[in-house]
């Protein structure tokens, strides 16, 4: 079942979160509640992303629009349940603004579409690009990055109240101490607290660094799976077209930072895999064949 692994993903990041937080608090009770909210954040916050990104239902949308969504919905549902014998009817279309062709998964079911993708996409390819959305929500992708995210604000978090407290610890040591009847002892203090918080901001720099990487390089693990799948599904060509158009409109040059971070892999290595999936699905179609 394609779920499983996302399932488990998810309910182990929360594991590490309550974890992380019953050593922090010693406390059951602040442990829960907190691991409560991030859950809820987790499974829920892609209902506040659609509201921001100001998101309309199909039973807001004009009635060609919402019938050209509806009828690649309902496609793909059948297609999908046909490939991988996965029940997806709970997925919920949208149309957010935006002259860019794009789709995005939120998870819960929920996945939106530029006003650019619906003009602009054919119905095969509009189809195409809901495929690869629909194994990130089957996958769980949004959610766990919204749990990737909320773990590394909980961990930074935990290190700006350790700093603080640090702060105050060696506040009282140099009070005790009583060093601040002359100037020395005042220069020691500030240039002690300076260095601790330094040394804390220098950690959480680290880790918002490490977690940007990781997740962009997971992310482009992710999305190599989702091509992949639309492409099981019978869309591959369609896919392609997608990522060509998608990538002749793109017109921002990327920096060093952006390479790094990025979230999606370079388009010809998207389609370079894709045409080996396609040479594969080839080959094992002429054996059957000769079967």
């Amino acid at each position: 079942m394609k779920r499983l692994p996302g399932i488990i993903k998810v309910l182990t990041g929360l594991a590490v979160d309550f974890s992380i937080l019953y050593l922090l608090f010693s406390n059951l009770s602040a442990a829960c509640i907190v691991t409560g909210l991030i859950a809820a954040y987790v499974w829920l916050g892609g209902y506040l992303a659609l509201l921001k990104n100001g998101a309309v239902g199909l039973s807001k949308l004009p009635v060609h629009q919402a019938d050209q969504l509806n009828t690649a919905r309902i496609q793909l549902i059948s297609d999908i349940r046909t490939v991988s014998r996965i029940d997806l009817s709970n997925m919920k279309l949208f149309l957010v603004p935006g002259d860019e062709m794009n789709a995005t998964a939120y998870g819960a079911g929920c996945v939106s579409v530029t006003r650019g993708m619906l003009d602009n996409a054919d119905p095969i390819m509009l189809t195409a690009v809901l495929g690869h959305e629909a194994s990130h929500l089957m996958h769980l992708d949004p959610e766990f990055s919204r749990l990737v995210f909320a773990s590394v604000t909980l961990i930074t978090a935990s290190l700006s109240i350790l700093s603080a407290a640090a702060a105050a610890v060696i506040f009282l040591i140099f009070l005790i101490f009583n060093f601040f009847r002359s100037w020395l002892g005042i220069l020691c203090f500030k240039g002690t607290t300076s260095f601790t918080k330094g040394l804390f901001g220098f950690v959480q720099r680290c880790i918002v660094t490490i977690y940007r990487v990781v997740l962009g390089l997971a992310s482009r693990h992710a999305e190599y799976r989702c091509d992949r799948f639309s492409a099981q599904l019978g869309y591959g060509v369609q896919l392609v077209h997608f990522l060509l158009m998608a990538d002749a409109a793109e017109t921002k040059a990327m920096t060093l930072a952006d390479t790094i971070y990025r979230s999606h892999p370079p388009t010809p290595k998207r389609i370079a895999r894709l045409e080996q999936q396609f040479h594969s699905q080839r080959k094992d179609l002429a054996k059957r064949n000769v079967d």
